[in-house]
């Protein structure tokens, strides 16, 4: 019996050592504001995609329109580069039936075209150290 305790602990070593490590490149902390039609985003998510391919940064934007960026660990920021950015703000729709008036509203807060890397048309440049970047959308 002591054996068997023995090899599970001994695997259970061995395993632990041997996950696979993320190797955390360095970040820049980034935050910002997004307006649309000159009043904060009250709700939404913002996305910095690398043009350099590497892992993106995502951050929630908040009531305020403020949003802090997240790679890694929680505000971390984004890798310093040049990236491509998107923008989803969409309205709740869950539990809306289609005889609620809401239901013939446009899901989202602000046009789709910011949805998509192709489509968007915004870009930032994320340089070493603190970041503040600020998105006004039309």
């Amino acid at each position: 019996m002591t054996s068997i305790r023995f090899v599970v602990l001994a695997l259970a070593i061995i395993m632990t050592g041997c996950a696979e490590q993320v190797e955390k490149k360095p970040t820049a902390p980034v935050k910002g504001t997004v307006t649309f039609q000159g009043k904060p985003l009250e709700t939404g998510e913002i996305v910095f995609f690398p043009d350099s391919g590497e892992r993106i940064a995502n951050g929630k934007i908040q009531p305020d329109g403020t949003f802090v960026l997240t790679t890694y660990d929680e505000g971390d920021g984004a890798f310093p580069g040049t990236h491509k950015v998107t923008i989803v703000s969409e309205r709740d729709m869950e539990g809306v039936s289609a005889e609620d008036p809401e239901a013939s509203m446009e899901p989202s807060y602000i046009p789709t075209k910011y949805n998509l890397q192709k489509t968007s048309g915004l870009t930032a440049e994320v340089k070493d150290g603190e970041n503040e970047i600020n998105f006004e959308l039309e």
